[in-house]
């Protein structure tokens, strides 16, 4: 059964609208605010490890999404309630701290937690409604132009509140700030549902499946198994490091929260030009291949973390750049890889819960272990070259080393229509090349044309 081509164009139209209230609520309430309030709230190293743990822990509900799918017989009505309900649970800590009510950082977790837990719910069935509702043709391009806008809307979101969070905590009423933010955000969210109950979905005829056909049906897929090999050893490896880079800005490096907030700037503009190119060469090339050549940029990137000082910041924003350009790529491969692998209607949904609750399980374990060995190595100090090397710097080259080990898992993964890698790094930098010649010709020209003659 299918749906007329008017509702599927209104219905990624809207579903770009929707998604721009939903970043508001993630960006207010994830990544720099959500770290920043635990700090806030005292917890230590071990504690933010979890916070990054417990959340991803969570993640394993996503096999919830499957049954859900065939009791309802339908995606949206769930995708609604467990999304709706998920990000609304921020109305709570909101009117605690607006009423100067300052919880521990256990409550926080545990709300953070059942947020994120009914999130991957919401997020796995969104996902197989959307593969079905956007034209396969056009999943790059579609998804590359929503997460530029969505991308766009998030960095100024994040900066905004980055420069609250300064501006009340040079007024001593840093709580104050924390529970607009976190209000302002539970509101984007509500408004989200009701425009996500708006959204027009592709019929689809369930059957009835049990829990341990939702586990088994995809592991019975060879190739799909091979990937998730190089998802489990990348996400229990380079994630130990994962919740120790905001913390090195704002504790080590001593950033305000809107100078963090610079960083997730300069890595968003880069992202909006790269995201659109991303989506045209996996459209042209599929995913693997572009996900390949992102992964291998984005492993060195943690080496950059060696050296900058409160006094040397210019590894931090040349990081911020490259993070800008060859994260997307990553991102939006990943998530078209998926997609690719799992094109069976009456299972979709079952591979992306399988996917995000082994993301999950590896981000919980890599995540304590990170907190374990950060919080057992905070006395370490070494002096190289007059640089101090701390905990965190030898996570970060960990990072690199796993990442790069990661690229061989993925070589055995087989994405159906993919062009090799190789051939597609040509294609790509001999276009690169041609434009920066033709970039350069115009230069050349226009000097000329301005010369006295």
């Amino acid at each position: 059964m299918t749906i007329n081509d008017d509702k599927i164009k209104f219905g990624l139209r809207i579903s770009i609208i929707e998604g721009a209230f939903a970043q508001i609520h993630i960006n207010l309430t994830g990544g720099l605010c959500l770290t920043g309030f635990a700090l806030y709230l005292g917890a230590n190293v071990f504690q933010i490890g979890l916070l990054a743990a417990i959340p991803a822990l969570l993640t394993s509900f996503g096999f919830l999404s499957g049954i859900l799918v065939n009791r309802f017989k339908e995606r949206r009505r769930p995708t609604v309630f467990a999304s709706g309900i998920a990000r609304g649970l921020f109305f709570i800590p909101a009117v605690l701290l607006l009423f100067n009510y300052k919880t521990g950082i256990g409550n926080f977790l545990v709300l953070v937690g059942l947020v994120n837990g009914l999130l991957t719910v919401a997020n796995n069935i969104w996902t197989g409604w959307m593969s079905d509702l956007v034209p396969k043709e056009m999943r790059g391009r579609y998804f590359g132009i929503r997460n530029t806008i969505l991308g766009f809307i998030g960095m100024v979101v994040s900066f905004t509140g980055a420069r609250l969070l300064d501006y009340f905590k040079g007024l001593d009423q840093t709580t104050q700030g924390f529970a607009l933010i976190f209000g302002f955000a539970a509101i984007s969210s509500t408004t989200a549902a009701i425009l996500l109950s708006q959204q027009p979905e592709i019929p689809i005829t369930p059957k009835p499946v049990a829990l341990r056909q939702v586990i088994l049906g995809p592991l019975t897929d060879k190739n799909f198994r091979k990937f998730l090999w190089f998802i489990i050893f990348w996400y229990l490896t380079s994630g130990i490091a994962s919740p120790f880079y905001l913390v090195f800005l704002l504790k080590n490096l001593n950033l305000h929260y809107s100078t963090v907030a610079l960083y997730g700037i300069f890595a968003g503009v880069m992202s909006l030009i790269f995201q659109l190119l991303w989506g045209r060469a996996i459209d042209k090339f599929r995913s693997k291949p572009v996900l390949t050549i992102n992964f291998l940029c984005v492993a060195f990137l943690p080496l950059l973390w060696l050296f900058p000082t409160p006094h040397f910041l210019l590894p931090i924003w040349f990081d911020a750049v490259l993070t800008g350009v060859f994260w997307p790529g990553v991102n939006l491969a990943l998530f078209n890889i998926v997609l690719s692998l799992s094109d069976k209607e009456e299972i979709k949904e079952n591979y992306f819960a399988v996917f995000t609750a082994v993301i999950g399980i590896g981000g919980f374990i890599s995540s304590i272990l990170g907190g374990f060995i950060a919080n057992l190595l905070k006395d370490f100090r070494l002096q190289i070259f007059g640089l101090t090397f701390i905990n965190f710097h030898l996570l970060f080259i960990f990072a690199t080393i796993t990442r790069l080990l990661s690229l061989f898992f993925l070589k055995e993964v087989q994405e159906p229509k993919a062009k090799p890698t190789l051939y597609a790094l040509e294609v790509m930098g001999d276009y690169a090349i041609r434009r920066l010649s033709y970039g350069k010709e115009l230069f050349l020209n226009t000097i000329r044309f301005l010369k006295p003659r």
